[in-house]
């Protein structure tokens, strides 16, 4: 769905084949005097989709953006760390989820949500990503793995309720050496057992190196991409459609809505 139009007009159809299957079901059992409501709400939504299609109804969807201007400066060294985390995560929001498949020493996958991978060098092609640790000090299994000369499959979700669910199921807390994907049942490509078939596309990558971040427990750690995986050789027009971390802990589809070019930085022509 591109935007609110698509989205209104998609509901008002599904609404009117239920309200034609519905006049179709009465007619069979002879319920005759309830039929003329039905075609009167058919015949409402049909102009409803009319306006929705010949512009009559633009004002009802223009965006407006009045949010009040950000005028307190709230010190985050003030805040305790909860705290501190849902403001950082509701303003960089949102962020693409990737759930990272990695293999331990002894060829056992690891499956492992991660909200903070990010692009930071096309030439030579470079990603970061930053790994907390686990509750008892362990690092997480995905950068002990990758300690150990494993590669990554960042898997890209859909957009969907199912993605957010592999992702829920996928960030349980489990033993090193236990299998996340046993957790819900995950379907891979033949002879790649990381890559999700579920997944909108993939970023195959392996460990460069990794930087202590000053006073904090987290490791900022730098990947390079070896591939990419996607459904067919042909590359993608614009951006993909994608599940992303929105605020601490939602999930949500992006983009959504309007889209507008920018090319400024590619200066003059």
């Amino acid at each position: 769905m591109t935007d609110e139009r698509t989205a209104v007009a998609s509901f008002l159809k599904k609404c009117n084949a239920y309200a034609l299957a519905s006049i179709q079901r009465k007619q069979e059992r002879g319920e005759m005097d309830e039929i003329p409501k039905w075609e009167a709400y058919i015949a409402f939504n049909e102009h409803a989709l009319e306006e929705i299609a010949n512009g009559t109804l633009d004002r009802w969807f223009e965006q407006t953006h009045e949010a009040a201007a950000p005028v307190h400066r709230l010190s985050v060294a003030d805040m305790e760390h909860v705290d501190r985390s849902i403001w950082l995560n509701s303003v960089l929001s949102p962020r693409p989820v990737v759930v990272a498949g990695t293999l331990g020493g002894q060829g056992e996958r690891n499956f492992a949500p991660l909200s903070s991978v990010m692009q930071v060098s096309t030439s030579p092609p470079y990603l970061t990503t930053s790994f907390s640790i686990h509750k008892d000090k362990r690092p997480r299994d995905t950068l002990h793995n990758l300690r150990n000369g494993s590669t990554v499959m960042l898997n890209v979700m859909p957009p969907t309720p199912r993605g957010a669910t592999i992702v829920d199921e996928t960030a349980t807390p489990l033993p090193r050496g236990e299998d996340e994907g046993l957790l819900i049942p995950l379907k891979t490509v033949d002879e790649q057992p990381l890559l999700l078939q579920e997944a909108v596309a993939a970023i195959e990558a392996s460990f460069v190196q990794e930087h202590a971040l000053p006073d904090a427990v987290a490791t900022l750690t730098v990947l390079k991409v070896e591939a990419v995986w996607f459904s067919s050789a042909t590359m993608p027009a614009g951006g993909l459609d994608v599940l992303c971390q929105h605020g601490r802990d939602d999930m949500t589809p992006s983009p959504q809505g309007w889209t507008q070019r920018v090319e400024k930085h590619y200066g003059p022509v």
